[in-house]
């Protein structure tokens, strides 16, 4: 496991330009709650990275990303950190160093691993974050995630399927329980309620019917899967308001 870290000191002054228009927009005390968080943000791929540039924009005091994966020319359409220059490089390190710089005040972490059934629970605990975001692809870890967090009582968002779809205004935030439409949504509903888990997680997940499959292609693009994750980021905001 490798780890990367910006090596920005926090700059929680409410005053600094960079945070001067959050905090006229969401109020001091709302902006100071955020400041104070530490929210784990597992997958910075399409969906997690905009959540990340989101959150890291808006004020959260600390981020911890979570991804084993580097980034390919097939990542170029749609997740905001990779470039050219970045192909070929752990996602993690990358994101973390552009949020240092687009997002001085805000501690970014970074961990190039993939988060799997068996090392779940020690991650969470060594980690201790305030709240959980997933945006993972992997079905038996997104569900072993999202278990593990509503057995702590850690609240959790959890990222649906956002492949194969073209319209951004189909996008939705509900609970798990909530969800339609959506076959990753469904599945994974399922398997949490063999569990005993019927409600207690907060998705984004599209009432769009899937496009058509062309070949072994799962077509995606950036205004799905970036509103995905704006919409993340603007709920977890709204439940520290």
């Amino acid at each position: 496991m490798s780890e990367s870290e910006s090596d920005q000191t926090p700059d929680n002054s409410q005053a600094s330009p960079f945070l001067m228009r959050a905090s006229a927009l969401l109020g001091a005390q709302t902006l100071a709650r955020l400041q104070g968080l530490h929210l784990l943000i597992v997958g910075v791929g399409a969906v997690g990275g905009a959540c990340a540039e989101a959150l890291a924009r808006s004020g959260v005091g600390r981020l911890t990303l979570i991804d084993g994966d580097c980034f390919e020319a097939s990542n170029l359409n749609r997740q905001p950190f990779s470039s050219q220059s970045a192909l070929g490089k752990p996602k993690v390190v990358v994101t973390c160093q552009q949020l240092a710089d687009r997002a001085p005040p805000c501690c970014v972490k970074g961990s190039i691993e993939f988060i799997c059934a068996d090392s779940v629970a020690a991650r969470l605990e060594a980690i201790a974050p305030d709240a959980v975001i997933d945006a993972i692809d992997d079905f038996s870890a997104k569900v072993a995630l999202l278990e593990a967090c509503v057995r702590r009582k850690i609240p959790v968002w959890s990222a649906m399927g956002a492949a194969r779809k073209l319209d951004p205004l189909s996008l939705k935030i509900t609970d798990i329980s909530k969800t339609q439409v959506c076959p990753l949504a469904r599945k994974v509903r399922q398997e949490l309620r063999r569990r005993g888990i019927e409600k207690g997680i907060r998705c984004v997940w599209s009432a769009e019917p899937a496009a058509p499959l062309h070949g072994d292609i799962l077509g995606s693009y950036m205004p799905v899967t970036a509103a995905a994750g704006l919409v993340l980021a603007a709920d977890v905001i709204a439940c520290y308001r």
